[in-house]
């Protein structure tokens, strides 16, 4: 109760302070992670620490709160003092790693087969099957045929399967993701339209392996793979993770009800913990009935690989993918700017080598990318926060 109302409280003055100054919103932002670890994760924490700067980033120039660094190891099991910081990565990391001025275009699912050549029956990849997509407020059916609204209304109308409905740009969290019964009728499809304005997609059913069905039978339960380009030019996977949905839910996402849990990289075994809500993880029980291993694991990882060297403008990739009943990899869509929470409560999102190679890198960079392409020299004084800030050596 009581953190709730102050999370309400804590919301109202984050949208004042942001009209105040930049600094003041990473800063505070950096404050809510650690009141929840303190009252919901260890309550003697002491308060003093709060101010304590990450002796590993400090080396490197940015100041980050270590206590960041203590909260992923409390929740993942896994000790280290390299766990990286949100502000690090999305203001200093991803922007030195991919080109933001193509990711606004990369973000919209319904270009991303396109770009990647799927499905690739050639290598076995399959894709997503969209038997309606809108882009930009045009109408397309099956192999990108433009169409009109009546002729998309008549082909979904005699579909007679239930089919996914779902945004193609901004769909963090599953936002927006439906399930469709068989029987659409044309005022059903009319009001649906009018919902969804433009850039959405309705897709058949995923048909998914029978072990990866057990995760949770009501979502397709995907696996959660980020791929990175290290400077000697070879792709590597970083972190891998299954995700499932909550009982009865169709989304298989933490903020639907639903968990995740790590994946060994190298054999595709399920790690000892299960994540729920990024921050509560739980041994696994004698009464777990989740498979012990990803079925097909080193196609999916070929997979990952093989698509990422398919895209040169990004060097670090969150992909997700589901399982067919025979095996074969399912691309469901990628991300060029996957969070760092869902990757770092079962681990460190680097290991130690990749993290001093990059950060070496980043440090004699003196221009950044803002998201959208909009660049910024990292001396530009609101950059420099209290909590992530760069400086110049």
């Amino acid at each position: 109760m009581f953190y709730k109302a102050r999370k309400r409280f804590g919301k109202f003055c984050f949208n004042i302070w942001c009209k105040i100054s930049p600094s003041m919103t990473e800063h505070f932002q950096d404050y809510d992670t650690f009141f929840f670890f303190r009252n919901e994760l260890d309550p003697n924490y002491p308060w003093k620490n709060y101010l304590q700067k990450n002796a590993y980033f400090k080396q490197w120039g940015f100041e980050v709160p270590q206590y960041e660094s203590e909260y992923y190891s409390k929740v993942s099991g896994i000790k280290a003092d390299y766990y990286v910081n949100r502000l690090l990565v999305f203001h200093y990391i991803y922007p030195y790693l991919n080109r933001y001025d193509f990711v606004p275009a990369y973000m919209d699912k319904n270009i991303q087969k396109k770009l990647l050549g799927l499905p690739d029956n050639k290598n076995g990849f399959l894709a997503t099957n969209d038997i309606i997509y809108n882009s930009n407020g045009s109408f397309f059916k099956q192999v990108d045929l433009p169409c009109t609204e009546e002729e998309a209304i008549e082909i979904l109308i005699s579909y007679d399967k239930p089919l996914i409905i779902k945004p193609t740009i901004e769909t963090f969290g599953g936002h927006g993701v439906e399930l469709l019964p068989a029987g659409l009728t044309r005022n059903n499809l009319i009001e649906i339209f009018k919902k969804y304005k433009r850039d959405f997609t309705f897709q058949e059913m995923i048909e998914q392996h029978p072990d990866m069905a057990k995760f949770n039978p009501s979502s397709i339960n995907t696996l959660r793979i980020v791929t990175y380009q290290d400077f000697s030019g070879l792709h590597k996977i970083l972190y891998a993770c299954v995700r499932f949905g909550g009982k009865g839910s169709i989304k298989d996402n933490v903020c639907s009800g639903g968990g995740y849990t790590g994946i060994d990289i190298e054999t595709g075994n399920l790690r000892d913990r299960r994540i729920y809500s990024y921050h509560v993880s739980e041994p696994v029980k004698d009464t777990d009935i989740f498979p012990s291993q990803i079925p097909q694991w080193e196609k999916v990882k070929s997979a990952a690989l093989e698509l990422h060297r398919r895209l040169p403008q990004l060097r670090i990739i969150g992909w997700d993918f589901a399982v067919s009943p025979n095996g074969k990899p399912v691309f469901v869509e990628f991300n060029p700017r996957p969070g760092i929470g869902l990757q770092q409560a079962v681990g460190p999102m680097f290991s130690k080598e990749d993290l001093d190679e990059l950060l070496s890198h980043v440090t004699k960079s003196t221009i950044s990318q803002m998201p959208f392409g909009v660049t910024y020299f990292n001396d530009y004084p609101e950059r420099k926060t209290i909590h992530s800030k760069f400086v110049r050596q």
